[in-house]
């Protein structure tokens, strides 16, 4: 698949893709944006922290998903836990025994080490006794999902890029009122955080990779 190039205009404020043509072509398997962040005399920029907001379409706002963890029976384990995309364990916010009744749990959304995590979708899952019991997606998004290394370059992997992964459950900023389900779409908005904060708004193409280099 072809390689396909993206060049920052030295602008504040959102700034389009420009796409053209590489001589280097690269397959690969699903979305993954990548590319350099340096300054005007094209030196690199290490450790700029890259944002990344995700685009929705909605679905319906009916379908209102269970958040609730009843415990039924004091006498057996309860796990609840966080997952990622891919089933990898981010934390575990309960091990133990708990009284009978709903477990109010919320995620902060940081691993185990307390680091924040990089957008992207997740599940809460609640087990008792060993068996699984109820499970509900989280969705992060615009929290920042990659750093720019000593080169200025940077990569967002295909985990963190969930194009057309439904139903995507969205709550109002307090977290409590369900908006509905979305489709997320191929859209995408990275934030780069630096003195003066850019913003680039790129379309995933699958199975390409969307290269988008920033010069200020």
């Amino acid at each position: 698949m072809a390689l396909v190039a993206l060049t920052a205009i030295a602008a504040s404020g959102c700034e389009r893709e420009l796409p053209f043509e590489s001589t280097v072509t690269q397959s690969i398997s699903g979305y993954r944006v990548e590319g350099y962040v340096t300054d005007r005399l094209g030196m690199p920029l290490k450790d700029v922290r890259v944002g990344l907001w995700y685009d929705f379409n909605p679905i319906d706002d009916s379908t209102l998903p269970s958040r609730d963890f009843l415990v039924n029976d004091s006498t057996k384990p309860a796990v609840v836990r966080v997952l990622d995309i891919q089933q990898r364990m981010v934390k575990v916010l309960f091990d133990g025994r708990a009284p009978v009744g709903n477990l109010e749990l919320r995620w902060s959304n940081t691993d185990s080490g307390g680091k924040q995590v990089p957008s992207g979708v997740y599940k809460m899952e609640f087990l008792l006794g060993g068996v699984l019991r109820n499970s509900y997606t989280i969705i992060v998004n615009g929290a920042v999902s990659a750093v720019t290394d000593s080169l200025g370059h940077y990569v967002i992997p295909n985990e963190n890029l969930p194009v057309d992964y439904s139903p995507a459950p969205l709550y109002a900023s307090t977290g409590e009122r369900f908006l509905g389900n979305y489709r997320i779409t191929p859209f995408i908005v990275l934030e780069f955080n630096l003195d003066v904060p850019r913003r680039a708004s790129l379309t995933l193409k699958k199975n390409e990779i969307t290269r988008y280099d920033l010069r200020i």
